[in-house]
């Protein structure tokens, strides 16, 4: 798997019949776009995320002055639950690691478990930049996932695509052509229940 790119916007914007939710690396602006759909079409995948964006009716007094008579403060509960909702939908989607599908051939292929090749990779790594206090990767169960293909190559998985993915993460596909290159990409996201 792998993120798709483009040279710039105007080849970002002739990628034709794009699904909602595909990404492409920009090579111009070295930036991530995601494809919203139709109305919006290509936007800049970001997390500037400001103060804006946190819903409080209050402004947060951070100097804690004690000569103020009526303070107008939020206290750090308020502000907790104000950006929890920003903080959980940024960290609910995730791509999953990398897998080798089998595109040697043409037809029908044994179906894949995206979840328990998550698992396998997350739980097990190979090297840690902290081996002794770095924590374990936290795992997810697999009911606690849906599962996505954000992005298939049509000329490889067929279009319509040949890929579906059950509930609990099995991801059935049959090759129609066989990649020109040896390679070809498909792109899996997992969103937190």
């Amino acid at each position: 798997m792998g993120l798709p790119t483009a040279t710039d916007l105007t080849e970002i914007n002739a990628i034709l019949n794009p699904q909602i939710g595909s990404v492409v690396f920009n090579l111009d602006d070295e930036e991530i776009y995601r494809y919203t759909g139709p109305t919006n079409g290509w936007q800049l995948s970001t997390d500037d995320q400001n103060a804006s964006e946190v819903p409080l009716l209050n402004n947060v007094d951070v100097d804690g002055s004690p000569t103020d008579p009526t303070p107008n403060e939020t206290n750090v509960e308020e502000v907790i639950q104000a950006i929890a909702p920003i903080t959980s939908a940024a960290a609910r989607v995730f791509y999953p690691p990398s897998i080798a599908i089998d595109a040697t051939s043409t037809g029908v292929k044994t179906p894949i478990d995206l979840y328990q090749l998550y698992v396998d990779q997350f739980a097990s790594p190979i090297a840690a930049s902290d081996p002794i206090n770095a924590p374990t990767i936290p795992v997810y169960n697999r009911n606690e996932l849906y599962y996505y293909v954000t992005f298939a190559d049509e000329n490889v998985f067929g279009n319509p695509t040949t890929i579906s993915i059950d509930g609990n993460g099995n991801m059935s596909y049959s090759i129609v052509n066989l990649p020109t290159d040896f390679n070809t990409i498909i792109n899996v996201v997992f969103v937190v229940r």
